[in-house]
C-alpha cells in the first residue's frame, strides 16, 4: 500500500460514524456502549492513518519538531508511524519553548514528539465526541465548530436590552497548575486511556535542550501544546456554568477566560465565591491582577466604559424611543448596546503595522506590502464581525501616514511621495506598483466588509449528524478571507477531490484546476476548494 493511494473517504466516513455513535450513547449515559466503541477506534488502523494524516499534513504546527528533532516524515515513515502507533502507557520526554507576552511574563509551550502527536491524536478521535455531549452550551473555547465569534454573540445576546454587571475574570496559570489527581478522578474512561492520560500528564519537561539540558518532573498542569491538552483543560473547567448559572446569572467561557453577567451587582459576589471553591478544588485560583467587576452601561454613544473580552469591547448606552431595545413584555429599556474593537487590540494593531514599515526601510515596496497585507487582513478579518466601520477607518488613516513617511524616506530629496502611489479605478493614492504582469497594491483597513454572522446553537457539536449545517456555517466565519468564503457559497461546502464536506477543523485550500504555469486563469470556472491533503496529493502527483 501505498500512502498516496489510501482510500482516505472510507476511513473518514467509518471513523466520524463511530464518533456520531459515541456522542449519542453518552447523551443517553450509555457509558458501556461508549467505552466498547472508544477501544474500537483506538485499535482500528483506520484511526491510526487519519491521526498520522492529521499530525503529519494538516495541522499547522506540523513542521515543530519535539525532543526527537521529527520535523517531517516521508510517505513511506508515515507508514511506519502507523504500524507502530499504540496505547502503552508511555510517554516521550516534552521539549519546552517559551513565548513572551505583552506584560512581561513568558508563556510555557510543550511539544511533544510526533509520535506522542499522533497517539494523542488518536486519543482525542474516541474521547471528544464524549465530552461534547456533556459539556456545557456556553463553553466556546478549544471545541470544534465554536470560536470566538460565536462567545461575543453570546455576550451581544446577554446585553442587548439593557446594561448588566460584569465579572470579568482569569485563571492564574490554568494550564500550568491544574491538580492531576482531581483531573484524572474526574476523567469518565476506561483504565487504558486514563493510564495513558496519566502518563502525559507526568511526562518530564526538558528546558534548554540545545544547551543545558534541564529536566522538570511536573506535578500539576497539562502542557500547552499538545493536541489533547485543550480538551483536558474544558475537562477540568466543566461544571462552572451549571454551578452558577440561573435566570439572570449568565456564565460565557472562552478556555481560561470567563464573564458572568448579572442584572444585580450582588449576585455577583455569590457567583464569585462559588467559582473560587469550584476552582480550588481543581487546584486553580483567580488571578488578582486580570478579575474585576464592571458595568457595561454608560449615557454617551462614544463611551469608554464597558467590559473588553477576546479584543472585543461591549458597552451599552443611553438612546430614544426610536433605537431602544425591549424587554421580554414588549416594553423601551432606553438602552442600545454596541460591540466594537477594543482600543487596547486598535493601538496593539497599530503598533505592529508602525514597527513593521519601520523596519522595512531597506525593502523594495512589494516585500512590503505582501509582509503588511499579512497583518492587515489577519486583524480585520477577526473583527469583520462586530460594529467596527469606525475602527477600520481609523486604522486606514494610521496606515496611510506610517507609508507616507516611509515613501519619502525612500525617494530622492524633493520628489515627494507620489513615487509608491498609483491610481486604480477611481480611488487615487493607492500603495502599489504597476508590474508588467499584474498590478500589487496593499487593500486598506476599511476595504474589508463586515461579516454578518449566526451564532452556534447551543447544544450543537458537529458529531451531531447534521453535518450540512456545519459545512455551510463555514461560508460566514471570519476563519477564512472573502475569496475562499465566496467560493464556499459558489461552489459548495464540499471538496472536489474527495467529494466529503469540509468541516472547522479542515484546512481548506483554493486549487486552480488548470495550473497557473500551463496557462490557467483565476476566473470562477478554473478555481474549486479541496482539503489541505488532497491538494498536496494532487500536486504530488502531477510531479
Amino acid at each position: 500500500m501505498q500512502w498516496n493511494n489510501i482510500m482516505w473517504k472510507h476511513k473518514e466516513i467509518w471513523l466520524y460514524h463511530l464518533q456520531r455513535k459515541i456522542f449519542d450513547l453518552s447523551k443517553l449515559s450509555d457509558m458501556n456502549a461508549v467505552f466498547f466503541i472508544q477501544k474500537q477506534i483506538i485499535k482500528h488502523e483506520n484511526a491510526k492513518f487519519l491521526a498520522v494524516r492529521k499530525v503529519t499534513q494538516d495541522n499547522l504546527g506540523k513542521r515543530t519538531a519535539g525532543v526527537d528533532g521529527i520535523s517531517s516524515l516521508t510517505p513511506d515513515e508515515r507508514m511506519e508511524l502507523v504500524k507502530n502507533l499504540h496505547i502503552d502507557h508511555r510517554a516521550d520526554k516534552i521539549l519546552r519553548i517559551t513565548i513572551p507576552k505583552s506584560n512581561g511574563s513568558v508563556r510555557n509551550l510543550g511539544i511533544p514528539t510526533i509520535r506522542d502527536r499522533a497517539k494523542q491524536c488518536l486519543v482525542k478521535f474516541a474521547l471528544e465526541p464524549q465530552y461534547e455531549a456533556l459539556f456545557e452550551p456556553n463553553s466556546y473555547g478549544f471545541r470544534p465548530g465554536r470560536s470566538t465569534n460565536d462567545a461575543r454573540k453570546a455576550i451581544v445576546k446577554c446585553l442587548q436590552r439593557k446594561p448588566k454587571y460584569v465579572l470579568d475574570a482569569d485563571i492564574k496559570g490554568c494550564f500550568d497548575n491544574i491538580d492531576h489527581s482531581k483531573l484524572l478522578e474526574k476523567l469518565k474512561t476506561f483504565p487504558l486511556l486514563k493510564l495513558q492520560i496519566a502518563a502525559w500528564l507526568r511526562a518530564g519537561i526538558l528546558v534548554n535542550f540545545k544547551d543545558n539540558i534541564t529536566e522538570i518532573t511536573p506535578e500539576s498542569g497539562t502542557p500547552q501544546g499538545g493536541i489533547i491538552s485543550p480538551l483536558l483543560a474544558n475537562i477540568a473547567l466543566h461544571g462552572m456554568e451549571k454551578l452558577v448559572s440561573k435566570r439572570g446569572v449568565y456564565l460565557i467561557r472562552y478556555a481560561d477566560d470567563f464573564l458572568i453577567l448579572c442584572n444585580e451587582e450582588k449576585e455577583l459576589t455569590n457567583a464569585k465565591l462559588a467559582i473560587k471553591t469550584f476552582l480550588t478544588s481543581m487546584g486553580l485560583e483567580l488571578s488578582k491582577e486580570k478579575t474585576r467587576i464592571t458595568y457595561t452601561g454608560d449615557t454617551s454613544y462614544r463611551s469608554k466604559k464597558g467590559i473588553d473580552f477576546l479584543g472585543f469591547s461591549f458597552v451599552n448606552y443611553k438612546v430614544g424611543i426610536h433605537k431602544s431595545a425591549k424587554d421580554s413584555h414588549g416594553n423601551l429599556t432606553g438602552w442600545m448596546s454596541k460591540c466594537q474593537p477594543s482600543k487596547k487590540s486598535v493601538k496593539k494593531h497599530l503598533d505592529k503595522v508602525k514597527n513593521l514599515i519601520q523596519k522595512s526601510s531597506g525593502l523594495s515596496q512589494k516585500v512590503l506590502i505582501s509582509k503588511l497585507a499579512r497583518v492587515i487582513n489577519g486583524w480585520t478579518r477577526y473583527f469583520a464581525v462586530c460594529n467596527a466601520t469606525e475602527s477600520f477607518s481609523f486604522c486606514s488613516m494610521r496606515t496611510f501616514y506610517f507609508l507616507t513617511k516611509w515613501s519619502k524616506q525612500k525617494n530622492r530629496p524633493g520628489l515627494g511621495a507620489s513615487k509608491h502611489w498609483i491610481q486604480v479605478g477611481n480611488a487615487e493614492w493607492v500603495f502599489g506598483v504597476i508590474g508588467e504582469d499584474e498590478t500589487i497594491k496593499l487593500n486598506r483597513h476599511d476595504q474589508t466588509k463586515i461579516i454578518v454572522s449566526t451564532k452556534v446553537l447551543n447544544d450543537s457539536s458537529p458529531y451531531d449528524g447534521r453535518i450540512i449545517y456545519w459545512s455551510k456555517r463555514l461560508s460566514s466565519s471570519n476563519k477564512y478571507g472573502l475569496l475562499l468564503r465566496t467560493l464556499l457559497k459558489i461552489k459548495g461546502p464540499k471538496c472536489k477531490m474527495c467529494k466529503i464536506y469540509f468541516n472547522d477543523s479542515d484546512r481548506i485550500e483554493i486549487d486552480h484546476i488548470v495550473p497557473r504555469k500551463q496557462g490557467g486563469t483565476s476566473e470562477w470556472d478554473n478555481l474549486r476548494l479541496l482539503h489541505g491533503h488532497c491538494h498536496d496529493t494532487r500536486h504530488s502527483k502531477d510531479e
